[in-house]
């Protein structure tokens, strides 16, 4: 009898050239790479979407053999542009988590490779760069292979305390606390070629989290207008985070002596309105833009817990992914079992692949061995 239970799932961002320019290029799977991937798994598993998952599940249709549900997280453009149209050439079905505060809200659908193959675009080059339009969603849904679900609403990361971790410098990242302060900026920053220079130099960076599990802290402005000013006149061609530590460290601990470094925290309450709103709103526009029901959310980051979960349910989603959470039972029909990378560069590399797909997918002794050595990790 077929383990209902069982189900591999796997993950992708971004597929398509790599983008030397972009800060999140490590995100990036290769076309040819992904077709490797695509070959290799349509010889092993029947790819389903998540709500078929459920339907299975509950006993509402027959189960298939080897059942795989592939994701992509964020709702890149090169989806539209490379992906999809390799997922179509094999007929495998596929989950993309799209957070609408990144969505391109231009109409129409921009060139993909099906297009470029066919003769239907004179451009010599593929623009993948971006983020989905809602257009290029609809157009993949309709083929009946491609399922949009929620990724939250903002999937930003936000500063919880005041401790320091870095200034913005030449070629350091930056992005998120670009797009915290230019919002609008969101589904256009990627190819951005000002994006770096949209914060000064030297600009504080504090520890943060995923916006979700993040109880949000607002740094003074005037320690954000003082510490730029003491990187006026310093040479970044040759920065040395040492150094940029030493120069700010008077002006840091004179605010953290007299408690004026952080203004506001936010309360239980506010943190309660902030993540509903995420949680809510998402897939309330998805499900208007989409004219669908959205009942799957993928946590960003993968920062969720137990009361994120419950709000979710609450909100009315079906199922949430395991993201970071740990200790989650195998038959809790509202968890997505764990999603696993597929690498198959080297022979090593393929190996762990399966091990990881089995032993996330539950199946035995490979789950077992993996709950031990997480909770040995723990120790």
């Amino acid at each position: 009898m077929a383990d209902l239970n069982r189900l591999s799932v796997i993950y992708y961002h971004s597929v398509g050239p790599f983008r030397k320019e972009w800060e999140n290029n490590f995100l990036t799977t290769g076309a040819d790479i992904f077709e490797e991937h695509l070959v290799w798994l349509s010889r092993r598993y029947t790819t389903i979407s998540l709500p078929e998952y459920r339907q299975i599940r509950k006993g509402l249709t027959p189960p298939v053999k080897n059942p795989l549900v592939i994701t992509f997280d964020d709702g890149y453009l090169d989806n539209w542009v490379w992906a999809f149209p390799l997922l179509r050439k094999y007929g495998m079905k596929a989950t993309i988590f799209v957070s609408p505060e990144f969505v391109d809200e231009r109409s129409g659908c921009r060139p993909n490779s099906e297009n470029y193959r066919q003769g239907e675009d004179g451009s010599s080059e593929l623009n993948g760069w971006g983020f989905l339009s809602w257009d290029e969603m609809r157009m993949m849904e309709s083929t009946g292979l491609i399922d949009i679900q929620s990724h939250a609403l903002t999937h930003s990361r936000y500063f919880i305390s005041d401790k320091l971790t870095g200034f913005h410098h030449p070629g350091g990242r930056i992005l998120d606390p670009v797009i915290n302060a230019y919002s609008e900026i969101k589904p256009y920053y990627i190819g951005k070629v000002d994006l770096e220079s949209m914060l000064p130099y030297g600009f504080p960076l504090f520890e943060d989290r995923p916006a979700l599990i993040a109880r949000k802290v607002e740094i003074n402005p005037d320690f954000i207008d003082e510490c730029v000013n003491l990187f006026r006149n310093y040479d970044f061609t040759s920065y040395d985070q040492d150094e940029a530590f030493n120069l700010a460290m008077p002006l840091y601990s004179s605010y953290l002596k007299e408690n004026r470094l952080i203004v506001r925290s936010e309360s239980d309450r506010e943190y309660d309105d902030r993540v509903t709103r995420e949680i809510v709103l998402s897939r309330k526009i998805i499900g208007e833009k989409l004219d669908k029901e959205v009942s799957i959310l993928c946590w960003p980051h993968g920062g969720n817990n137990d009361y994120l979960h419950r709000k979710a349910l609450e909100a009315g989603y079906l199922m949430t992914t395991t993201g970071k959470a740990r200790d989650i039972k195998r038959n809790d029909m509202t968890r997505i079992p764990d999603r696993a990378v597929v690498d198959l560069s080297t022979r090593q590399k393929r190996l762990r692949t399966i091990l990881k797909m089995r032993a996330f997918s539950g199946q035995e002794p490979y789950y077992t061995v993996l709950n031990i050595s997480r909770r040995l990790r723990r120790i």
